[in-house]
């Protein structure tokens, strides 16, 4: 009796496969050293990965993630994140670590990496999610490699992050991709957002903050995005009130000279 002929792989479930392969660093060494028939979940992927040559695939699978590292804006995460990253080598972890995780993490999964595969968050987002959740995972090994503020690293992440999504919002109109992030809100020339971070943040971003930080308490930090282009600095508690979620004469007339200056 003839035997029946494999179902192969639709469009989808070949692209499915083909990401998992490059994305996937342990199942790329399964099938290398345990063989197609012990990693395929039927006959469709099992007539694929036959086929697979393990050289080309190795060689694929770092040219993807050269380009995953580089698919940011600007000149890919390494610019968008140059402090965070920073940090996180001084404690002795490297970027190959870090992108190998992110690869694997389901934060990677929320970002748009196909252009026909619907919307998502930028890149940015998603790493920036994945690197907090290491901070969280990670504490004691970056405190003992020197790391004494693990909530310097967090916001630093959250304020690169922040100028990342500022400058896409001026630069890309209509955005390609969503907005998870909480507390951006629309002005009248564009968009702005008010955050909180504690004084050796600031300080270590090299900006000059207010006087009042000295004191200890969390710093008032607001960013801008009009036409003109991205404003973003320590600001008064007179231009947080423009912030406000319930409406008050102090927020109204912050508003309205933030209005005066192009920035709301």
């Amino acid at each position: 009796m003839k035997a029946p002929p494999r179902r192969q792989l639709d469009g989808q479930q070949l692209t499915d496969l083909l990401m998992r392969l490059l994305l996937d660093e342990r199942l790329r060494h399964r099938l290398a050293d345990e063989g197609a028939a012990e990693v395929a979940s039927g006959p469709g992927e099992l007539e694929c990965l036959e086929t697979v040559d393990l050289c080309e695939l190795d060689s694929a699978a770092r040219q993807f993630r050269a380009a995953v590292w580089k698919l940011g804006r600007n000149g890919g995460l390494a610019s968008a994140f140059p402090h965070s990253l920073r940090l996180l080598a001084a404690a002795g972890v490297r970027d190959a670590e870090l992108l190998a995780g992110f690869l694997r993490s389901e934060e990677f999964g929320r970002f748009r990496l196909l252009p026909y595969s619907g919307r998502g968050l930028s890149e940015e987002e998603t790493f920036a999610t994945y690197l907090i959740g290491f901070v969280a995972a990670h504490q004691d090994r970056l405190t003992d490699a020197g790391v004494h503020a693990p909530v310097v690293l967090r916001e630093t992440v959250t304020h690169e992050l922040m100028t990342a999504l500022f400058t896409a919002l001026v630069c890309e109109q209509p955005l390609s991709f969503d907005i998870a992030v909480e507390g951006i809100v629309r002005t009248g020339r564009g968009h702005a957002a008010l955050r909180r971070y504690t004084p050796r943040s600031v300080a270590s971003w090299a900006d000059r903050p207010a006087a009042r930080q000295e004191s200890g308490e969390p710093v008032a930090y607001a960013y801008f995005a009009t036409p003109a282009g991205v404003r973003r600095g320590a600001v008064s508690a007179q231009v947080a009130a423009a912030f406000e979620t319930t409406p008050s004469a102090e927020g109204d007339a912050a508003r309205h000279a933030l209005s005066r200056r192009g920035l709301w």
